[in-house]
């Protein structure tokens, strides 16, 4: 049995925070500046559910803005694969139950988990991953067909990786 010795470092003092605290306040800012900017620029988009894909993908590209998953290949990619792939199986949901907007919630459910699964296996089989997208294809089956949640996930995916492109330089990855 090993005994806690006293001076022993506290987990604050062995993380990777300690002696670097500047970059996680500059980037935890710069991440909530992209987010209000993006959604500013996208005023009147304010479902919760496309919010939360997007601050999903925000805090991927800031905290590890030099990670595969932060490349615009894999964040614009990875959204268009979720749009792609929610458009899909949201067709298939309306020709199952009928009428549009007839969907029972565990139809919705069915087909919500079906369009994550299948917009993951897409983006693994594409070299498009980004796991913050799922949520897109989710969204889509959620929320129905709506070319502003379109719009607005897929351009605030370009500004995200914009961003990470101009900051390139002045970002570390922070895990």
């Amino acid at each position: 049995m090993r005994l806690h010795h006293p001076h022993a470092p506290t987990a604050f003092e062995r993380s990777h925070i300690r002696g670097h605290v500047r970059p996680y306040i500059i980037q935890a800012t710069l991440a909530s500046l992209a987010l209000l900017a993006i959604l500013l620029i996208e005023q009147g988009v304010s479902d919760g559910i496309i919010v939360v894909t997007i601050a999903s993908s925000t805090a991927t590209v800031f905290v590890v803005p030099h990670s595969i998953a932060s490349s615009p290949k894999r964040v614009i990619g990875g959204h268009v694969v979720s749009v792609l792939v929610g458009l899909v199986l949201w067709g298939l949901l309306h020709l199952v139950s009928g009428e549009a907007n007839s969907a029972s919630n565990l139809q919705i459910d069915i087909f919500g988990a079906a369009a994550v699964g299948l917009s993951v296996m897409v983006m693994a089989t594409t070299n498009t991953e980004h796991p913050p997208a799922a949520g897109t294809a989710f969204g889509i089956i959620v929320l129905g067909l709506s070319i502003t949640f379109i719009a607005f996930i897929l351009s605030a995916a370009v500004i995200l990786s914009i961003a990470r492109f101009i900051l390139r330089d002045r970002l570390q990855n922070l895990l």
